[in-house]
């Protein structure tokens, strides 16, 4: 089972910014965080929705993402648009992160993860 968190409101996102540190290897980079806040202070979860954040590093493939989300039961439709975040580690490796949407009957679901294989991006900063 990969490690997922669900997060719901900005409360359980305060909590796990407090948290961050302690995660080791498995840390948010900065940028994932904010984009999570954006996604719940915009209120596109609606009542009952929530986002999951996988800590694990997924295979780029349909089962990887189905295990993340770990809703079997149901059906899930997964949109075409997903976003991309570029992150820096310390080291001054390039890590992409990816918010993708998740549709179960009626409710979306923002799922951000990483992938095991990243292409070798070099960024110029000038």
């Amino acid at each position: 089972m990969k490690k997922a968190i669900r997060i719901r409101t900005v409360s359980q996102w305060r909590l796990l910014k407090q948290l961050n540190d302690y995660l080791g290897k498995r840390k948010v980079p900065e940028e994932v965080m904010r984009k999570i806040y954006h996604i719940l202070c915009s209120k596109e979860l609606g009542k009952k929705g929530f986002l999951v954040l996988c800590l694990d590093k997924l295979k780029d493939d349909w089962y990887g993402i189905e295990e993340a989300v770990g809703m079997y039961p149901n059906k899930i439709k997964m949109k075409e648009d997903i976003d991309e975040i570029r992150t820096r580690s310390k080291r001054g490796k390039f890590r992409s992160w990816y918010v993708s949407y998740i549709k179960i009957g009626s409710q979306k679901i923002p799922l951000i993860y990483t992938t095991k294989k990243q292409s070798d991006y070099r960024r110029n900063e000038a």
